[in-house]
């Protein structure tokens, strides 16, 4: 409610900048006619400053909506299990969920993870080193874009990675291996409300930045020669 003040032609009028007691002295005890006070304009209470709290706060929920796009650009796509430590959402459109098969090495010049283009015919031997896998689209609070590797082997907790993406589809969380349950346990954001925010790249794009020079698209790749036939490789040298 506007707290108005609305004065008539009778009412004695002071402004802003009048002292009360000297215009009581002055008129007390004088007999000459007193010049009539000014009329003043009716105040208005004007309208909370843009940069009070109020309006500060308001422009924190816009940035907690996660509605402004950044203008960093991610050069590079994890494929990987998320980080213990990363609050993490997953894409909720199935199209963002692909399956893979993957080669896992450990140990030597072609350590990591390896990825197979699905229309290269590769030597049968090499089928004992092939692990199925399912990566996902995702993204942590910090905004970074990742693939969740979810691999489908008959050791791979696949029943706990599928409630994982599944409540990631829908709330913030975290997961942490669990030795005793051999499962993931999860963790729910207290103040991570808003929606992620996507970026404009296509799924080929990310994938390109995802798998790089670890997909192998020819059977004579030398990550493939050196996997079946590592003494060849050792004569070589």
């Amino acid at each position: 409610m506007k707290n108005d003040i609305v004065f008539d032609d009778a009412t004695p009028q002071l402004s802003r900048n009048t002292n009360f007691c000297e215009t009581v002295s002055q008129n007390v005890g004088s007999d000459e006619p007193q010049p009539q006070a000014a009329k003043h304009a009716v105040p208005v209470n004007p309208p909370p400053a843009e940069s009070s709290i109020a309006a500060r706060l308001k422009n924190k929920k816009v940035r907690e909506k996660g509605t402004a796009k950044s203008s960093k650009v991610q050069t590079t796509v994890p494929v990987r299990t998320p980080d213990k430590q990363w609050f993490f959402r997953a894409h909720r459109d199935p199209a963002m969920s692909l399956p893979i098969d993957i080669l896992e090495i450990r140990g030597g010049e072609d350590e990591g993870v390896w990825f197979l283009d699905p229309d290269v015919q590769l030597p049968d031997e090499l089928d004992q080193y092939i692990i199925p896998a399912i990566i996902t689209r995702c993204i942590t609070s910090d905004n970074i874009e990742f693939f969740y590797l979810a691999k489908q082997s008959s050791r791979s907790p696949k029943e706990s990675t599928r409630y994982c993406l599944n409540e990631a589809k829908k709330n913030w969380v975290k997961q942490n291996w669990s030795a005793t349950a051999k499962g993931y346990q999860i963790q729910y954001a207290n103040q991570l409300h808003r929606e992620p925010v996507w970026s404009d790249y296509s799924l080929d794009d990310l994938l390109a930045k995802a798998l790089g020079e670890k997909l192998i698209c020819d059977p004579t790749h030398a990550v493939v020669k050196r996997l079946l036939d590592p003494e060849d490789d050792e004569v070589e040298e």
